[in-house]
């Protein structure tokens, strides 16, 4: 990873059609997923459900190469439980330990605000993200079959984590 990433968690205009592009590029690559618009567009419709419907209640952390983005990982307020959501690095940034690193201050946020239990929905298939997840103590609580979008074949998961 190269000395000049950098880590912000104050959103800017132009920050969630980044972290939207970014899902889009990277996830019309990865085996089994849709290499076309429909993840994408989903994950739009998520971040604008956060800003316009939630308040923006959470936070996003983006990591930065210069100007461009890759990486990113939130947590969102969601009654008083913590949902990780949006976690994924760019092939470039991956290996370097920047996607832990996020989820870690993710997690920590988590603990400041006095949350309980914090909880993700991914998806069978990225085996990254999941070592990620198992590594921190989350626990798969459910598994269903993937209706957003067509994924080939991945099976939605929904892990939790309970905080001390």
């Amino acid at each position: 990873m190269s000395d000049k990433t950098s880590i912000r968690c104050d959103l800017r205009p132009g920050d969630l059609g980044r972290i939207a592009a970014l899902h889009g590029e990277v996830y019309a690559c990865e085996p089994g997923f849709p290499g076309d618009l429909t993840f994408e567009a989903y994950v739009c419709r998520t971040l604008s459900d956060f800003m316009l419907e939630d308040g923006g209640k959470g936070r996003i952390w983006l990591a930065e190469q210069g100007d461009k983005l890759v990486a990113c990982a939130a947590m969102i307020d969601r009654s008083g439980r913590g949902q990780l959501r949006w976690v994924l690095a760019a092939p470039e940034a991956r290996g370097h330990g920047l996607g832990r690193d996020l989820v870690l201050h993710a997690m920590d946020y988590a603990r400041e605000q006095g949350w309980s239990e914090v909880f993700l929905e991914t998806t069978t298939g990225l085996p990254a993200s999941m070592a990620i997840y198992e590594k921190l103590g989350f626990r798969i609580e459910k598994e269903q079959p993937l209706e957003h979008w067509n994924a080939g074949g991945h099976v939605q998961l929904t892990m939790v984590k309970s905080l001390p």
